[in-house]
């Protein structure tokens, strides 16, 4: 694709198109329902008492989404802006304060922008929906839109995103958008008007910006493009960055379409305008000022050549957008370029044009500024697809034939946020089990890396039990006996479940998934006192560590105490107190140990294994003691 083409807009020379559309110019934007003009020109002409209207229901809520009544008297076919809720407060010509309840049921663009994946697994709330960056530039707009009729949308400036705005774990969430008119340039025939969103119950706003309205269109940028030095094709088509997932977005914004050329300075592509009649569940026709999904999609594209640098990006502002006519036709293809200005440090900055389908340009941006990070491969893959890789790496094998023992630590781990890492891999239940150790950090963590590995070892089993694929960690549950002894709740399809036992020590866990009972330990090696050594070990058990070498005598004291903490687990009944109820009947050079419980009238056999200054230790049960 080529960005040489004749413009209809091109750099500071271009002409300014009116927004009435006089001499079959397009209109500017789409503009807010005419019975919304005409019910405002009411309340002007009212008392100012009257016009204000936060203790009385406002007549563009009628318009809006406010409420479920509402959405259900309204006829979905009927065009309207979908973010125009209740108006709180409102000064004709100065001020309008409105508030939009989001609702998963009623905003279904959210289910298409949640972070973790769980189709069919978790419900929308459960999966960290957030609001796009350009859907608020969507809401910010429409509000702002109510002080300025008859004018058309220039634009945006200074946009800065402060934080996401998500519905995590709820079904609704009330937003405010406050705007205020701050400049007219009569000039330039711009009103510049201040616009924020503040989420229910914060004093400090989400994201805020210059909405621009006018009567005229702006071009005011003129971003310099570079030939792109060192192109090369992108490795994935855009069917293949959605099918894998290596943009997480669903349906909704999908709209990157085609193959990619990448330069060390940028990258060029294509956006596809899609439709909007499944992003709200009232109407198949809303009245959008901008172009939501698409803008987000520049986002996308920006991603793209990050991916390739080994990055990963979040958009957290621009400092200019400049629209030059409305939404093309759906289906339209939308050439894009991308300038990266700099990508040092951990912001990115870009600038970017997007053409129109037939040869002119639909929009401008100016400073595009995305947050940005880095995740090792391992967490990437299983981000995007958590059924089909794991967090957790193999631990040093037991001797049981059949049994997974995987291991995972908070080192590897120090780029997933632990409350994220919970949605993706823990069922309804164990998240309220996860929930419930909130005051107590490290435990809560602890648990949470226990389960994780645990669930990986569970289903890395069934899925080789079975020969298929494997599960959604969230698919199943491991739940605790009245002994706190951990069980497998299968999941749809399996048939069977295995046994496992979890263990952690400072910030690693490990677990194991066998289909016998089984124990697992893991202690760090270290030198314990003669008090210590005395309470947990008989007479018997120190004279047969003192036949191994003086320097190998603190690794076998670690290795009989995770012994007994292995059976204990296998058993289900921990040490109780009392650890030398088991008394070793053999231990041999290579780590093995067999264990006799004398209250149980069982025999162990416990696999110890050393490694990184850690032993592990796994237990099964022998025989019965006649």
């Amino acid at each position: 694709m080529s960005f040489e083409r004749a413009k209809r807009v091109n750099g500071g020379d271009a002409p300014s198109w009116p927004a009435t559309g006089e001499g079959g110019a397009p209109l500017i934007a789409r503009m807010f329902e005419v019975q919304d003009a005409k019910e405002l020109a009411l309340a002007v002409e009212q008392p100012e008492e009257e016009a204000h209207l936060s203790e009385r229901p406002s007549p563009m809520a009628r318009a809006g989404a406010g409420s479920s009544d509402q959405i259900q008297e309204t006829d979905a076919s009927e065009p309207r802006m979908p973010f125009i809720g209740s108006v709180l407060d409102y000064v004709p010509g100065e001020r309008i304060t409105i508030e939009r309840k989001l609702s998963v049921d009623e905003d279904l663009y959210l289910a298409d922008h949640a972070f973790v994946h769980a189709p069919g697994i978790k419900p929308t709330s459960a999966c960290l929906p957030v609001v796009p960056m350009t859907m608020s530039l969507e809401i910010m707009a429409e509000a702002a839109a109510c002080l300025a009729p008859g004018c058309g949308l220039l634009g945006f400036e200074d946009v800065r995103s402060v934080t996401w705005i998500d519905l995590a774990d709820v079904d609704e969430l009330a937003l405010n958008i406050v705007t205020q008119i701050v400049r007219h340039d009569a000039e330039r025939g711009v009103f510049s008007i201040s616009a924020a969103i503040y989420v229910e119950s914060k004093s400090s706003p989400a994201i805020t910006a210059t909405v621009l309205f006018g009567d005229r269109y702006l071009v005011e940028l003129s971003p310099t493009f570079s030939d792109l030095s060192n192109a090369r094709a992108h490795s994935l088509t855009a069917d293949e960055i959605y099918a894998e997932r290596h943009m997480f977005h669903g349906p909704s914004f999908q709209c990157l379409v085609g193959d990619f050329v990448l330069g060390d300075e940028g990258i060029v592509g294509e956006l596809c305008v899609r439709s909007p009649e499944q992003l709200f569940k009232s109407t198949r026709s809303p009245q959008l000022l901008t172009d939501p999904c698409l803008l987000d999609a520049v986002g996308q594209i920006v991603g793209l050549w990050a991916m390739e640098q080994e990055r990963y990006v979040f958009p957290i502002g621009l400092l200019k957008l400049e629209i030059y006519r409305p939404t093309p036709p759906v289906g339209t293809r939308a050439p894009v370029r991308v300038e990266i200005l700099q990508s040092e440090g951990k912001t990115l900055v870009a600038d970017v044009e997007v053409q129109d389908g037939e040869g002119g340009v639909w929009m401008r941006i100016s400073g595009w500024r995305t947050w940005k990070f880095r995740w090792e491969k391992r967490l990437v893959d299983f981000r995007r697809q958590p059924d089909r890789h794991l967090l957790a790496t193999p631990a040093p094998a037991p001797r049981f034939d059949g049994a997974i023992s995987l291991m995972l630590s908070s080192a590897e781990l120090k780029q997933f946020d632990p409350a994220l890492l919970a949605r993706y891999c823990l069922s309804a239940d164990e998240m309220l089990n996860y929930k419930e150790l909130e005051r107590f950090p490290q435990r809560q963590r602890q648990w949470l890396y226990g389960r994780v590995a645990a669930k990986d070892a569970v289903r890395l089993w069934v899925a080789k039990r079975q020969q298929g694929e494997m599960s959604h960690p969230a698919a199943f549950a491991i739940s605790s006996d009245e002994r706190g002894r951990p069980f497998v709740t299968p999941a749809p399809g399996w048939g069977s479940a295995p046994s496992v036992s979890i263990s952690h020590c400072e910030e690693r866990a490990i677990a194991v998934a066998h289909e016998h009972d089984i124990g697992v330990d893991i202690e760090r090696i270290a030198t314990r006192d003669v008090g210590v050594v005395e309470a947990f070990a008989s007479a018997k058990e120190r004279e047969m560590i003192g036949r191994f070498p003086v320097q190998e005598r603190d690794a076998w004291l670690t290795r009989l105490w995770c012994a007994k903490e292995a059976v204990g687990k296998l058993l289900g009944v921990g040490l109780e107190g009392k650890p030398l109820a088991m008394e070793a009947a053999e231990m041999t050079g290579d780590g093995q140990i067999v264990l006799s419980h004398k209250d149980r009238n069982v025999r162990a056999r416990v696999s110890t294994i050393e490694g990184d200054g850690f032993i592990i230790a796994y237990a099964d049960l022998e025989q019965s003691v006649a």
